[in-house]
């Protein structure tokens, strides 16, 4: 079974433009998403979410106006000249905390892609990693980053013994 050996008792990970964000859970066999890779390896996902709070409701509230005004321009205006749609509140926040994820055999993680929401309801990412870890891999660390720099937080996962998958 994969568990959490250590982590921040809370799981706040990190802070991003105001928003505390917290680690939700990773599944050490995840399918890769298909933009990442045809062949359908398997890999480390990492999931993250905002957590509610004033700003979050702010910047939801926010969205929906800007939404509003899109909506109005695009039938006045139509599809092409109303613009691009207004950026859901939670990509600029979660997308700029990541995890170095590392492992006792000294496995080769990099970071394949990923995908965030966040407006109107919970915000939410998910960030890939491949490979998956291998066999004889016990443990992982996953080291937060905010733009590329340590948050001070890291979680270590042990992993199943002899094997690998599982989903926190």
């Amino acid at each position: 079974m994969t568990t959490i050996t250590a982590a921040p008792g809370d799981l706040i990970i990190g802070v991003s433009d105001g928003v505390s964000v917290r680690f939700a859970g990773i599944d050490v066999a995840a399918q890769q998403p298909p933009s990442a890779s045809p062949d359908g390896d398997t890999c480390i996902q990492i999931m993250l979410e905002g957590v509610n709070g004033r700003d979050v409701l702010e910047r939801n509230q926010q969205h929906s106006r800007d939404e509003a005004a899109w909506m109005a321009r695009r039938r006045e205006l139509g599809t092409t000249k109303a613009g691009h749609y207004p950026p859901l509140p939670g990509v600029a926040v979660l997308e700029r905390v990541r995890a170095r994820v590392t492992d006792d055999p000294g496995t080769g993680y990099r970071w394949i892609g990923g995908s965030v929401s966040g407006t109107g309801s919970e915000w939410d990412a998910s960030w890939f990693h491949f490979p998956a870890p291998p066999r004889n891999a016990s443990v992982l660390t996953l080291v937060f980053t905010l733009d590329g720099e340590p948050t001070g937080k890291e979680c270590v996962v042990r992993l199943r013994d002899g094997h690998s998958p599982g989903t926190l």
